[in-house]
């Protein structure tokens, strides 16, 4: 794949999704103008692109688009949600075209079958015909239709525009020059000019009045053509028309076309061949020279460079005889045959940089290259005994700046990995819309805090458990519209999404004001599902009770669809954002609404833990699910047979001892108070017991391998600054 076509399939991407979130803001607000311009402008860049590689079909799908925004933009039709429907699925097949030209770099078989198909779904969605047109002239249009044969045959089987222009009279008082103006139509099929009326005498013709009328035919998209001939609106008329494709029947045959390389190189001994003074010839040699080179390489015919080379040793003469060999040779150019397209291999991650970052990330580099200039120098003065404490010194210094740069250099390379939550947010709107129409409920969606930023691997977990939190939202959250009436509430229901940085990390929450969670339903699902007995379901608090939905299997509902009901989708939701070192918060008020709350860190390539020691080694916890240290009496310590338990701001908070947990010898030593470490597991507070708290770190943890792989109570290991290892605890595993 080339890097241009690597670039077309990248910003094709981009287009077809701004497209996307343009054409929901316009379903919303149809008369937003900027909506419809973003609209516009998305999809004239994209069928500009689609052209350039001369992708037809792509091209004739997104301008049956272009052509319905414009009947919008005009008042000559609404935005309705039929229209929005086809318009969203028009966009999605450009999307999974758009997938297999980055694995094949090719249209499927049925890309022009499908593009017409959607051609006619959405003429038939702005209240048109749906079938195709084909043979079918506007009125004032029927000069169309008496063109001889050989010149429809250009634009045979093709809808095409077809261009009638009247200049007026004085036209050139006005500063017009119609000829100039018809040069300029783009794809220009066919041009006829004729005479406006009858000619006069000879003796009365007016040099300085216009006579003529041009009717041309264009492959041009209408709207391309009407920028054109903006400023002569009131003297032209522009209609799309359809011509039927030739007839089976055997036409002369026709003289065949001028390839391109010829007439290139008959140009360039042309060119060869112009007057000129003789550093004006000089470079004018030079330049015909280089273009011939190139001519013959993309030919593939790089073995008739010699003969060329050869010629531009001798005179000019000599040099256009043979550009005009090349020219006339090979006597038949072979036909290009495509060749199978190779095996795509794994699709290649692309992760755009601002360049200021990529700036600053230069500018370290350089830095560091000049700090670690000062250890050869230090290495020698080792060598040759220079005393201790200066050169101790001389380390000190060294290692300072160092250890500067490397820290900037780590805050730099984790900001290249920054990117907005805009990324997982954008999808949000369409599933809303298309999940909100089919069932029945009328849904705004309300997001905040796009520009939030967060590591992409964060944002790659993210994905999954938004589209599941927003799902459950619709599908249990949000009432019927006849339920949300007898409630008092809007019709319209109300989705928020939002997100921010706080503490080092992000938070997402995704809230609705629907019919919320009864926690006492949940308790009999859970019961019924064996997860907990009635004792103790009884004796959870209202919040426990909620957090029994990320039970896996647990559903509130009472029926199972394709959206939601088989209890999977809160568990994935957990999974996700602890895999991620996050957790969940959930709270809720029956016929109020539910709040769900994703507390995840900025990113998972450094890992911030809380470092402890027990029984000699060193654990950790992520940061995130620390809320305090403190050091406890041991006469503050209740116990209940083998529990105990501690009152920490007047709750009583369950304590563990993670020597137990690990299976580690006890602790004979007599103290007088017990360190504990406060840790909140998604709402349920715990208080560990550990031997001594030790400072916290960042570190890039190694996941265990292996055997050890299968210890699901541990995340993973790191080293540290001095050589010790570091075993990162998942304490809800061990717990």
């Amino acid at each position: 794949m080339s890097a241009l076509f690597e670039q077309f399939v990248l910003e094709s991407r981009e287009l077809l999704e701004a497209a996307g979130a343009a054409l929901l803001r316009l379903e919303r607000d149809p008369t937003d103008t900027a909506a419809i311009n973003d609209l516009f402008r998305a999809l004239h860049t994209l069928k500009g692109a689609t052209a350039l590689f001369d992708m037809a079909p792509f091209t004739r799908m997104v301008h049956a688009g272009e052509d319905a925004l414009m009947a919008v933009r005009d008042g000559h039709a609404a935005m309705t949600g039929d229209l929005a429907d086809r318009l969203l699925e028009l966009l999605d097949t450009g999307a999974a075209w758009v997938d297999g030209l980055e694995l094949s770099q090719s249209l499927p078989d049925d890309a022009d079958a499908r593009a017409r198909a959607q051609e006619a779904g959405v003429r038939a969605a702005l209240g048109g015909p749906a079938e195709d047109m084909d043979g079918v002239t506007p009125a004032g249009f029927a000069w169309v239709d008496d063109l001889p044969e050989a010149d429809r045959a250009k634009a045979a089987g093709r809808t095409v525009t077809a261009i009638a222009y009247d200049p007026a009279e004085d036209c050139f008082f006005a500063g017009d020059d119609p000829l100039d103006l018809c040069r300029r139509i783009p794809d220009l099929l066919l041009l006829r000019i004729e005479s406006a009326g009858a000619w006069p005498a000879l003796t009365d013709l007016d040099p300085y009045r216009c006579a003529l009328r041009f009717r041309a035919l264009s492959g041009a998209p209408k709207d391309e053509l009407t920028r054109l001939f903006r400023g002569v609106p009131d003297q032209v008329a522009l209609a799309t028309v359809a011509i039927p494709a030739r007839s089976a029947e055997p036409l002369p045959v026709a003289t065949p076309p001028v390839r391109l390389a010829t007439a290139m190189l008959r140009e360039q001994a042309r060119i060869l061949g112009l007057p000129g003074g003789d550093e004006e010839r000089a470079a004018r040699r030079a330049a015909v020279l280089r273009v011939t080179r190139n001519i013959l390489a993309a030919e593939g015919r790089d073995a008739e460079g010699t003969a060329l080379d050869q010629a531009a040793d001798g005179p000019t003469d000599g040099l256009i005889r043979c550009l005009e060999s090349l020219a006339d040779g090979p006597a038949e150019a072979p036909v290009p045959v495509a060749a199978p397209a190779a095996p795509a291999g794994p699709a290649r991650r692309a992760l755009r940089v601002d360049a200021e970052r990529m700036d600053r990330l230069m500018a370290l580099v350089a830095e560091l290259v000049v700090a670690k200039g000062s250890l050869p120098h230090l290495a020698r003065e080792a060598q040759e005994g220079r005393s201790a404490d200066a050169l101790a010194q001389g380390i000190k210094e060294a290692h300072g700046r160092i250890d500067s740069i490397v820290g900037d250099l780590q805050d730099a390379v984790l900001r290249l990995r920054l990117l907005p939550l805009s990324r997982v947010f954008d999808p949000l709107p369409r599933l809303v819309r298309d999940t909100a129409r089919r069932l029945g409920k009328p849904v705004e969606l309300h997001l905040s805090g796009g520009e939030t930023e967060a590591d992409k691997d964060i944002l790659d977990i993210l994905g999954e458990p938004l589209l599941h939190l927003v799902r459950n939202g619709l599908d249990h959250g949000v009432e019927t519209p006849e339920r949300r009436r007898a409630a008092g509430k809007p019709e319209v229901a109300a989705l928020r999404v939002q997100a921010f940085q706080d503490s080092g990390g992000v938070v997402v929450e995704v809230s609705d004001d629907g019919v919320g969670i009864d926690a006492e339903a949940v308790r009999r699902k859970a019961v019924a599902a064996g997860a907990l007995t009635a004792e103790q379901a009884a004796a959870l608090t209202e919040a426990e009770a909620l957090r029994l939905i990320f039970l896996p299997g647990l559903s509130t509902s009472a029926t199972v669809s394709d959206l939601s009901g088989r209890g999977v989708g809160m568990d994935a939701v957990r999974g996700a954002v602890e895999q991620a070192g996050g957790r969940v918060e959930v709270a809720s008020t029956p016929g109020v609404g539910t709040r769900f709350r994703l507390v995840l860190p900025l990113t998972m390539m450094v890992t911030r833990l809380v470092t402890v020691e027990t029984a000699g080694a060193l654990y950790g916890f992520p940061v995130t699910l620390v809320t305090g240290m403190q050091r406890v009496p041991r006469g503050a310590i209740r116990r209940m047979k083998r529990a105990e338990s501690v009152v920490v701001q007047d709750a009583v908070v369950p304590l563990l001892r993670l020597r137990r947990l690990l299976n580690l010898p006890e602790d004979e030593r007599e103290r007088s108070g017990e360190a504990v470490l406060l840790v909140d597991l998604g709402g349920q507070p715990v208080a560990l017991v550990v031997d001594a708290f030790r400072e916290r770190a960042e570190v890039v943890l190694k996941p265990m391998t292996g055997l050890l792989a299968r210890l699901r109570g541990y995340a993973g290991t790191a080293v540290l600054g001095d050589g010790r290892l570091l075993l990162a605890l998942n304490l809800r595993e061990l717990l």
